[in-house]
């Protein structure tokens, strides 16, 4: 991709760019910094806010720039960030291209600061504070530990636990899964006194309340009126299988023939949504005080993880069969239990079962410090906006939420919170935002421009919105 493609596409988790330097060095180092926690990125001069090339000043001195770009980061930075700084033109336009490098030796930080102050990482288009949590998995990172693999205090090794899990992974093998295997998983640290790993609290269903997945299905498109809800605890393995029958339970089923044989199959590869559900509790943020979400739309299934993709990997590099492992431990045993096919190669088989069906296949967005999939349902084309696809649900049917005058409100709250993190946004990045169609995101929108809370910059395609200063 170009240097003006990636402008084209606004700014991103790898991606800043400004028309001039700041006069204050803070305001542009925490960038780089945040860049080197993350998976690097470009921080791009001579472009401004409406994405047009506007090069650098004829009168700046190029190589006086750079020198004092390098002297600022080296001065500025602990530990040392790896970088390379390049020109380019595009057209007539100059730019100067300050590539940061994802570093080994996380976190880095702003000297001044201090750690604790000076950390920050890069959530989407943003550039924010590391909190406790991020500044933890970035010392985990840095020393190459994983916080699953940590000792928990707070649960007891039970016989009684050992036995079902045991058990339990010995059925999912189908092969013997002894006491000794756990200890060798490091689920447990085997010493004077057994001690509980967070992952075998995770497993359990012991670790916390955030250890969960909530499942609902919403009518139509949008996040407002559910048809049913379910929250899973408990075992993890068994939090798995309940969300993905959940999760069954909502989808249609086409008949397929071969020969003279009818066979009926549902709407999306089933194992592919196993795999998308497998994939959300392992690569997760334990730490992060939130849970898995399944949610099941007319037009989609939407299931979403706390946290971003993991350490240095970008989106597109995963996407790539490319895996960098959150939880270790975790990620290891349940590929000793045969529910996960070795690491890094769940996608390739996700777009392999997506192909055999004929359909799509799943979008990967980033939304704060949220990995979201939408995997999106063939029947929908086939009923149009209008209508629901229709649900037996009985005596369970819906459990609606009281929206009334105040949806409007909640959604234009919802906008406005997202562009005061993002010095400017597209509609589309707003609608995944804030769970509502495009349509319905664009009115919403129009009316915050009349009512002169934000502007619109641009036009049709490129158009962009932003707070009004």
């Amino acid at each position: 991709m170009t240097i003006q493609e990636e402008i084209q596409n606004g700014e991103s988790r790898t991606l800043e760019y400004k028309a001039t330097l700041p006069h204050d060095s803070q305001k542009w180092i925490k960038t780089i910094v945040a860049f080197a926690n993350g998976a690097g990125g470009k921080f791009v001069l001579g472009v401004n806010n409406q994405r047009e090339f506007v090069g650098l000043e004829k009168s700046v001195d190029l190589f006086e720039l750079k020198d004092n770009i390098a002297d600022t980061i080296g001065q500025m930075c602990d530990p040392q960030i790896m970088f390379d700084i390049t020109a380019e033109m595009v057209g007539d336009a100059q730019l100067l291209i300050v590539n940061v490098f994802p570093g080994n030796a996380t976190p880095y930080f702003i000297k001044s600061l201090g750690k604790e102050n000076g950390t920050f990482i890069r959530l989407g288009a943003t550039t924010r504070n590391a909190d406790w949590t991020a500044l933890e998995e970035l010392s985990n990172r840095g020393r190459h530990v994983y916080y699953d693999e940590f000792a928990c205090p707070s649960v007891k090794v039970e016989d009684e636990d050992i036995k079902y899990l045991c058990k339990d992974f010995s059925e999912r093998a189908d092969r013997k899964i002894t006491r000794k295997d756990l200890e060798n998983l490091n689920l447990i640290i085997g010493n004077k006194k057994d001690t509980a790993t967070n992952a075998y609290a995770i497993l359990l269903g012991k670790h916390d309340y955030t250890s969960r997945i909530q499942c609902a299905r919403f009518r139509g498109t949008e996040r407002v009126d559910f048809l049913d809800k379910k929250e899973y605890e408990g075992p993890l393995c068994e939090q798995i299988d309940e969300a993905y029958k959940f999760v069954l339970n909502y989808l249609s089923m086409a008949v397929e023939i071969d020969g003279i044989v009818h066979k009926e199959k549902y709407e999306l590869p089933h194992k592919a949504i196993r795999e998308l559900i497998i994939n959300a509790v392992i690569h997760r943020n334990y730490q992060i005080s939130s849970s898995v979400q399944v949610a099941v739309y007319d037009d989609r299934v939407e299931i979403s993880s706390p946290g971003t993709i993991y350490g240095s990997l970008t989106l597109e590099e995963a996407m790539e069969g490319r895996s960098s492992i959150r939880n270790k431990t975790l990620a290891r045993t349940l590929e000793k239990i045969d529910m996960l096919e070795g690491w890094g190669s769940g996608l390739k088989r996700i777009f392999s079962q997506c192909e055999e069906y004929g359909i799509p296949y799943p979008v990967f967005v980033e939304i704060g410090d949220m990995l979201r999939v939408n995997f999106y349902r063939p029947s929908y084309k086939n009923i149009g906006d209008k209508s629901a696809i229709k649900q037996d649900v009985g005596d369970k049917s819906a459990i609606k939420q009281d929206v009334g005058d105040k949806s409007a409100i909640n959604y234009k709250e919802k906008i406005l919170e997202y562009l005061e993190e993002h010095a400017e946004a597209r509609t589309q990045e707003i609608s995944l935002y804030i769970g509502l169609k495009l349509s319905r995101t664009k009115d919403y929108l129009s009316e915050l421009v009349e009512e002169g809370n934000i502007i619109a910059n641009g036009a049709n395609k490129n158009r962009t919105y932003s707070l009004k200063k």
